[in-house]
């Protein structure tokens, strides 16, 4: 049979490295392959479509979010509906734990992917090509008969240096304001241990550390094709820790990174980065140079601002080390967002205190607040399911909170700050993007009308950061008593008020930036670079 044509489904918000390191590997093995992007069920008609264009041979769907788990069943019933008669295979972290359900359910999927996808997917390709038998394919996990049959799985990392860099789209994204590109340094994560998470099952098979790094060279090497071929100035990595364990290392990868780099002519003062890091790996020395190679915005894995918080999720870091953290980061002008997961089974009223009052004493920080949620193959699947909390139903697992004011608390949360129309959620996001973007935008066009919007985008995030936390007290106040439905609706409503209101006002800076960043690119090309914001002329002309 000729090379087979696949068809990857995944959720695309932005480009999805874990489809397009596999893609990439497909298509060095001689084979073509189209990527459907599928964020929302309005996608359905649109990825029918493309399959009926593309005709391919092999379906291979990314369930990387178990909460998607529903939507990606019932597209799958859809194209099997449609008269698709090919392979259709499922892989992502949910799939590899929960693989068995997914197969019993018999909603057209003939496979599973457990693990890593890129060999195993080439092997599938060769199977559907005559060149290997089914048994013969790495991480597989399909029917025999009447038996749900296991594949033997790979217990190594590839050499991350070997794979072939993930497949891009011809035009680079676009956030921020900038040509943008998402991309890895690693793969696992050296802790693997917190309550939440399943990397560290994911990994657990694999020989020797739960943790694989690309070499410094190689990172530089993707970069620098994405820096000079697509005019890429904003990078993510989307590392679960971009930083390591030991500071040491950590010196050495940044300073080699940054070396790297200049070998490839990449100017990396001409560009920004965004991380994600745990606390305990940020040092005075850490900071300097994470600053010097222009990250601009850490993700940090706050996660619990409590000490009994910490060691219930199991985290591995300490108080000092988020303080320390904070500290660090903000004296290098890096901002810091975070999460605070305030629910988990343990959690007390006199935790959530502790949580309110971090809220409380770091106004200048975006953060988002919500619960501690039950993945498959989690430590905390394991524990909820052992202690009799489980509620809810497969795939999407609810739980008892063990303190029943703690879990009224977050049955109100469910009810006010997190409606659809409360407009919470969406702040939130909102102004994480916001700091992250003024931060960006300081950092490519410094100028006045840069730290004028900088400094107003602080003070909004102050400001709303006092009114959610006003909120936050007032659900608080509701678990000492009986709550009605107006209780509940009086709440959301006020939410929804100061919501909608900070978004707009964040929308507005949002457009002084935009206007900012096109009037500097403009600008440099004439090779005036920061005139726009030197005139005060220029500045009223174009509203920035």
């Amino acid at each position: 049979m000729p090379p087979q044509k696949v068809l990857f489904i995944a959720s695309e918000d932005e480009e999805n490295l874990s489809v397009r390191y596999p893609a990439a590997a497909l298509i060095k093995a001689g084979h073509s392959v189209e990527i459907a992007p599928f964020s929302v069920p309005n996608d359905t008609v649109r990825v029918l479509t493309q399959i009926k264009n593309f005709r391919p041979g092999l379906v291979a769907i990314s369930m990387a979010f178990q909460c998607k788990a529903p939507a990606f069943f019932d597209l799958t019933r859809k194209i099997r509906a449609a008269g698709f008669s090919g392979h259709i295979t499922v892989g992502g972290h949910f799939p590899t734990f929960e693989y068995r359900k997914i197969l019993e359910a018999k909603m057209g999927i003939e496979s599973v992917v457990r693990f890593e996808g890129e060999q195993a997917l080439v092997e599938l390709a060769e199977f559907l090509e005559g060149k290997r038998d089914l048994s013969s394919v790495s991480n597989l996990v399909y029917w025999v008969g009447s038996k749900i049959h296991e594949n033997p799985t790979i217990d190594h990392f590839p050499d991350l240096n070997a794979l072939p860099f993930p497949v891009r789209s011809d035009r680079p994204q676009v956030r921020l304001g900038e040509n943008f590109a998402t991309l890895v340094a690693s793969r696992g994560c050296w802790h693997s241990a917190c309550a939440y998470c399943c990397i560290g099952a994911f990994h657990a098979r694999k020989k020797g550390q739960r943790h694989a790094l690309r070499s410094v060279e190689n990172i530089a090497k993707e970069i620098a094709w994405l820096y000079h071929k697509q005019g890429v100035r904003l990078f993510q990595f989307h590392d679960d820790n971009f930083l390591q364990e030991k500071e040491a290392d950590n010196i050495v990868r940044l300073d080699g990174l940054m070396a790297a780099l200049e070998h490839e002519k990449v100017d990396y003062d001409s560009t920004a980065f965004l991380i994600k890091a745990r606390p305990d790996s940020i040092t005075k020395e850490v900071a300097t140079r994470l600053w010097k190679l222009g990250i601009v915005g850490v993700f940090l894995g706050v996660e619990n601002a409590t000490g009994t918080g910490l060691e219930a999720l199991i985290r591995g870091s300490k108080l000092h080390h988020i303080d320390r953290a904070f500290e660090l980061l903000h004296l290098h002008g890096i901002i810091v967002t975070y999460n605070l997961l305030i629910f988990h089974p343990d959690a007390t009223l006199d935790e959530i205190n502790e949580n309110i009052l971090f809220m409380k004493n770091h106004p200048m920080y975006p953060f988002d607040f919500g619960r501690a949620e039950v993945v498959a193959g989690s430590p905390l699947e394991r524990q909820v399911m052992k202690e009799g909390l489980i509620r809810g139903s497969w795939p999407n697992w609810d739980y008892r909170i063990k303190d029943p004011l703690v879990d009224q608390m977050f049955r109100i949360n469910l009810a006010t700050f997190r409606r659809p129309e409360a407009g919470y959620s969406r702040l939130a996001h909102t102004l994480i993007a916001l700091a992250y973007r003024a931060h960006v935008v300081q950092r490519l066009y410094p100028g006045k009308a840069a730290q004028q919007m900088d400094g107003d985008t602080r003070d909004l995030i102050v400001r709303s950061n006092m009114v959610v936390l006003d909120h936050i007290l007032k659900m608080y106040a509701l678990t000492a008593r009986l709550v009605s439905k107006k209780d509940l609706d009086d709440l959301a409503g006020s939410i929804h008020t100061g919501c909608l209101a900070f978004i707009k006002e964040a929308e507005q800076i949002t457009r002084r930036m935009d206007r900012l960043q096109m009037a500097e690119k403009k600008f440099r090309q004439a090779g005036v670079p920061g005139e726009v914001q030197i005139s005060s002329f220029l500045r009223k002309l174009f509203r920035v």
